[in-house]
């Protein structure tokens, strides 16, 4: 498996796995227009790409597997936080057939690299159950409705 950081040519393995994952979440069916979706959803990436939206993807023999995202945002500074920069993790997303494999985590400890590396310093995340124990592993700790990693 390798793990890469993304780039502007990544906007279509983007919005392929982003439209996998709500077809899963059942937010969408095959019956669902999505030309809007698809199309705001890749000018989005387009702009934010590098700026405030950062992504890396898993593949393997070639193909692209899985996905984890991480906007970041500056809060009004805090006691743990100083600086106010923070990290959301969303859109962690692994095609069914490449799951137990390693790959969100892989990923998410890459997010976590990148953001001890950077001014960021606090990491959240709404998970969900399948989740928990991935991100429990690489230190996260839940906060009522939210996991956080303080780093």
């Amino acid at each position: 498996m390798d793990i890469y950081k993304s780039t502007i040519d990544d906007k279509e393995n983007f919005v392929k796995l982003r439209v996998s994952l709500f077809k899963e979440l059942k937010e969408i069916d095959e019956n669902t227009e999505i030309e809007e979706l698809v199309r705001e959803t890749g000018n989005y990436y387009t702009s934010h790409i590098d700026k405030d939206l950062f992504c890396w993807f898993a593949k393997i023999n070639g193909n692209v597997v899985a996905v984890a995202s991480m906007c970041i945002f500056c809060r009004i500074p805090y006691f743990q936080n100083p600086v106010g920069l923070e990290g959301y993790i969303l859109n962690v997303y692994t095609l069914p057939e490449f799951r137990k494999k390693g790959a969100a985590s892989k990923l998410v400890n890459e997010i976590i690299t990148f953001s001890k590396n950077s001014a960021i310093k606090k990491l959240w995340l709404n998970s969900s159950e399948a989740g928990k124990d991935i991100y429990k592993s690489l230190g996260f700790k839940e906060n009522d409705n939210e996991m956080e990693l303080f780093l």
